[in-house]
C-alpha cells in the first residue's frame, strides 16, 4: 500500500449569499458552491548532506558562517585567544615591573656613584683645610723662610712628601699645587722643577671665571695659567678644588682626576647603548657609552649629550637630589637618571638608558608567548579538522536519510558511523520514522470515519437554518408592535414633561417674586432705621449750631476788649512820642553834654512809632475778625433754620416707610397662597410622570427581551450558515487529505 501525505493549510471559501437554504436546494447547489480541491504542492528538498533554509533552498551567507564546523573551530580558538590575552597582560605587567625595579636599582647605583665621589671630595677638602692653617706654609708663602735656606729646603721636602702621600691615598687626586706669590717658588706633586709663583695671575684668571668677576669659588673647572706654568695637560683634570691659606699667603689647588672619574663610570653597567657621565653645572661633561664588544659608539668627539637638554636643566632647578624619569632622546625613549653632589662641588651624575634594555626580558616573554600561541593554533586546527570531518561524514549520512523521509518514504532506516552520540541520534531518528509511519496508517483510517460524520453534519445544519429563519420572522413582528407602543408612551411623556416645565416655571416666578418682596421689606426696615438715625443727627446738628452761635457771640465780646486795649496802647505811644520829642529839644539845648541823652530820646521815639504801628495793625486784624464773626453769626442762624426743616422732613419719610411695610406684608401673604397651590399641582404632575415612566419601562423591558431573542435567533442563523460552510470546507479538505496521504510509502 502506497500513501502520499503532506500537511496542507487550506482556507475554506464562503459559498452562497448568506440566505436560508432548504435541504433540497443545498444538495442541488453543493457542487456549484464547493471550491475545487487543491492539489498538494510538493516542496523540492535539497540534496542530501546540504544545509537548507526554511524554504528548502541551500543555506548560504550568515547560515554558513554559523555552521557546525565554524563553531567547533571557534570553540578551539577561544582558549587560544584567552592565552593571547593572558600573554599580553603578562608582558605589560612584566614590562612595568621590570621598569620599576630597574628604575629603583638605577637610582641606587647612581646615588652610590655620586656618594663615592662626594666622599672623595670631602676627604680632599679635609686635607686641604689642614694645609690652610699650617703655620709653616703661611710663613713660606709670606717669604719668611727666604733668609734660611736650610729651613726652607727641609720645609719644601717635607711638605712635598706629605702632598705625594695624600695623592697616593686618594686616586681621585691627580695633582696638588701650592701657588705662591711672585718671587717665591711654588711646588707641585707632578712638577719636579720649581717655578716662580704666579699667585696674582692665578687669582686674576679665577676671578674672571666667576659670575661677578671678583670672588673666587672653591670649585673650578680648570686653570690655564697654572697648566701653562707647570706644563700640565688640562684634559687630565675634570674639576679643581682651591682654597687660600691663612693671610692669603698662598693658594692650595687640588686637581680632580678625569681618569679616576672615567674608571668609575666604566664600572657602572646600565646595559648596551646606555650613556652615563659626570656633568658640571656649567655644562662640562665626562661621558662613557656602553658599546657592544666590536661595535661602534654613537658619541661624537666634542658633542654635548646632557648639558644642552631640557631635562638636564629641569633636574638642576629641581630640589630632589636623585631622580629618574622617562625622556625622549634622539627620537627614542630613554630612562634619564640624575644625581646631585651634596658637597656643593657643582658636579652631577647623569645617565641615559634605552627602554629596550629595560624591557629586554619582557620581550623574551613576548616571544615565548607568541610561539606558544602559534603552536596551540596548529594543534587546535588539526584536532578541530579531525573532529569536523567525522561530524560531517555522519551529518551527510543522516541528512541523506532525512531527505528520503521528507520525500514521503517512511520505509528508510538511518545509519551512523562510529560509537559516539550520532548512534543515539540515528536510533532516535529511526524511532521517529517508525512512529510517523504508524501515525499515517492510523490517520488514513480516521479519515474514512470523518467522511461519514461530515454528511450527517450537513443534514443537521440545514434543519437548524430553517428553524432559525422562522424564529427571526416572528421576533421581527413582535418588534414592530412594541415600537408603536413605545412611540405613544413617549408622546404622553413629552406632553407631561411640557406641563411639568410650565408648572416649574410658575413656581419659580412666584418664588422669585416672594424673594423680591422679602428683600424689599428688609430694605424698607433698613431705610426707616437710617432715616431715624438721620433725624437724631439733625437734632445733634441743631444743638451744635446753637453752641457755635454762643461761641461767636463770646468772640465778639473778646474782640471789643482787644480794641479797647489797642486804644490804650496807641494813647501811650503818642505820649511817649511827645516825651521823646521834648527830650530831643532839651538835649539840643544842652549841646555836647546832651548828645547821649539825644540818642536815647531818638530810640524811644522809634520805639513809640513801632508800638503805634503795631497797635494799628492789631486794630485792623480785630476789625476783620469782628466782620467775619458777624457773618458767621448770620450763617449759624440760617443753619438752625435748615436743620429744623430737615427734622420735619425726616418725620414725614418715617411715616411713608411705615405704610410701605404694611403693603409688602399683605403681598407676601398672597404669594404664599400661590406657592401652596403650585406645589399641589407639581405633586399631581409627578404622579402622572411616574405612571408614564412605569409604562415606558415595561415597554422597554419587553423590547429588550425581544431584541435579545432576535439576537439569539440571528446568532443561531449565523452559526447554521457557518456550520454549513465548515461542512463544505471539511468535505473539500477531506478530498485533499486523501490525495496527500496517498503520497506516503508505509509498506514494502
Amino acid at each position: 500500500m502506497e500513501v502520499n501525505f503532506q500537511i496542507l493549510k487550506s482556507v475554506p471559501t464562503r459559498g452562497g449569499h448568506g440566505g436560508v437554504k432548504m435541504k433540497t436546494q443545498k444538495k442541488e447547489k453543493e457542487a456549484k458552491n464547493r471550491p475545487a480541491s487543491r492539489k498538494p504542492a510538493h516542496r523540492k528538498m535539497p540534496a542530501p548532506g546540504k544545509l537548507s533554509g526554511p524554504d528548502g533552498s541551500a543555506a548560504s551567507g550568515p547560515r554558513r558562517l554559523l555552521s557546525l564546523r565554524n563553531k567547533i573551530f571557534v570553540s578551539f580558538l577561544l582558549p587560544i585567544l584567552f592565552v593571547v590575552v593572558i600573554g599580553i597582560v603578562s608582558y605589560n605587567a612584566a614590562a612595568d615591573g621590570l621598569s620599576e625595579k630597574f628604575r629603583d636599582s638605577s637610582q641606587q647605583v647612581s646615588q652610590m656613584a655620586m656618594d663615592y665621589v662626594d666622599v672623595s671630595l670631602a676627604f680632599i677638602k679635609g686635607e686641604a683645610l689642614q694645609y690652610m692653617v699650617d703655620g709653616g706654609l703661611v710663613s713660606y708663602g709670606l717669604g719668611s723662610m727666604e733668609g734660611d735656606q736650610i729651613a726652607k729646603t727641609n720645609f719644601l721636602n717635607d711638605t712635598r712628601s706629605g702632598l705625594v702621600a695624600i695623592q697616593h691615598m686618594n686616586n681621585m687626586i691627580h695633582n696638588i699645587h701650592i701657588v705662591t706669590k711672585k718671587g717665591i717658588e711654588m711646588f707641585s706633586t707632578n712638577a719636579p722643577e720649581r717655578q716662580n709663583g704666579i699667585y696674582e695671575e692665578y687669582c686674576a684668571e679665577m676671578q674672571a671665571k666667576s659670575e661677578d668677576g671678583r670672588t673666587m669659588s672653591q670649585w673650578a673647572e680648570g686653570h690655564e695659567a697654572l697648566d701653562s706654568a707647570l706644563s700640565l695637560n688640562g684634559a687630565d683634570t675634570f674639576i679643581v678644588y682651591q682654597i687660600p691659606t691663612n693671610k692669603k699667603a698662598a693658594y692650595i689647588v687640588v686637581d680632580i682626576s678625569s681618569s679616576a672619574l672615567y674608571d668609575r663610570l666604566r664600572a657602572i653597567d646600565f646595559g648596551e647603548g646606555s650613556i652615563c657621565g659626570f656633568v658640571t653645572d656649567n655644562g662640562k661633561e665626562l661621558l662613557y657609552e656602553n658599546v657592544k664588544e666590536g661595535g661602534t659608539g654613537s658619541l661624537v668627539q666634542g658633542e654635548s649629550v646632557f648639558a644642552d637638554t631640557e631635562f638636564f636643566a629641569d633636574s638642576l632647578e629641581g630640589e630632589e637630589m636623585c631622580i629618574a624619569r622617562k625622556v625622549r632622546f634622539r627620537g627614542a625613549s630613554y630612562l634619564y637618571i640624575h644625581a646631585k653632589s651634596e658637597e656643593g662641588a657643582g658636579i652631577n651624575f647623569c645617565a641615559l638608558v634605552p627602554y629596550e634594555v629595560i624591557t629586554g626580558q619582557a620581550q623574551k616573554i613576548k616571544g615565548i608567548t607568541a610561539a606558544a600561541v602559534i603552536l596551540a593554533c596548529v594543534v587546535a586546527g588539526f584536532v578541530g579538522l579531525s573532529i569536523t570531518l567525522g561530524i560531517q561524514k555522519n551529518m551527510k549520512a543522516i541528512s541523506s536519510r532525512f531527505n528520503q523521509v521528507a520525500d514521503g518514504d517512511l520505509r528508510t532506516e538511518v545509519k551512523a558511523y562510529g560509537k559516539d552520540e550520532f548512534q543515539d541520534l540515528a536510533q532516535v531518528a529511526n524511532n521517529m520514522i517508525r512512529n510517523n509511519r504508524n501515525l499515517v496508517m492510523g490517520l488514513y483510517k480516521t479519515i474514512q470515519v470523518l467522511e461519514q460524520s461530515t454528511g450527517q453534519v450537513d443534514d443537521a445544519s440545514g434543519d437548524i437554518n430553517t428553524c432559525s429563519q422562522d424564529i427571526t420572522r416572528a421576533i421581527n413582528e413582535i418588534n414592530v408592535g412594541m415600537d408603536k407602543q413605545a412611540e405613544h408612551a413617549q408622546e404622553c411623556a413629552v406632553k407631561t414633561n411640557t406641563l411639568s416645565e410650565r408648572i416649574k416655571e410658575v413656581r419659580g416666578r412666584v418664588e422669585h417674586t416672594q424673594a423680591l418682596a422679602d428683600k424689599t421689606e428688609r430694605m424698607i426696615g433698613q431705610g426707616a432705621e437710617i432715616v431715624g438715625v438721620l433725624g437724631d443727627k439733625a437734632q445733634e446738628t441743631w444743638e451744635v449750631t446753637q453752641k457755635v452761635g454762643d461761641s461767636i457771640t463770646q468772640l465778639q465780646s473778646e474782640s471789643q476788649a482787644i480794641n479797647e486795649f489797642v486804644e490804650t496802647i496807641s494813647s501811650i505811644s503818642k505820649q511817649t512820642n511827645l516825651l521823646s520829642l521834648n527830650a530831643s529839644i532839651e538835649a539840643a539845648r544842652a549841646g555836647t553834654a546832651g548828645m547821649g541823652f539825644a540818642v536815647v530820646a531818638s530810640e524811644i521815639r522809634k520805639l513809640a512809632e513801632d508800638s503805634n504801628r503795631a497797635a494799628g495793625e492789631i486794630r485792623n486784624q480785630v476789625n476783620m475778625i469782628t466782620k467775619y464773626t458777624e457773618q458767621t453769626v448770620k450763617d449759624a442762624d440760617y443753619a438752625q433754620e435748615i436743620v429744623h426743616i430737615q427734622e420735619k422732613a425726616v418725620r414725614q419719610v418715617i411715616d411713608v416707610f411705615g405704610g410701605m411695610s404694611e403693603q409688602i406684608t399683605e403681598l407676601l401673604s398672597e404669594l404664599k397662597q400661590i406657592a401652596v397651590g403650585t406645589e399641589a399641582a407639581d405633586r399631581e404632575r409627578n404622579d402622572t410622570i411616574d405612571a408614564v415612566e412605569n409604562i415606558s419601562a415595561i415597554i422597554e423591558e419587553t423590547a429588550s427581551s425581544a431584541l435579545m431573542v432576535h439576537g439569539m435567533a440571528e446568532n443561531l442563523l449565523h452559526s447554521a450558515e457557518k456550520l454549513d460552510r465548515i461542512s463544505h470546507a471539511l468535505n473539500d479538505n477531506m478530498d485533499g487529505l486523501k490525495t496527500e496521504i496517498s503520497a506516503f510509502k508505509v509498506e514494502e
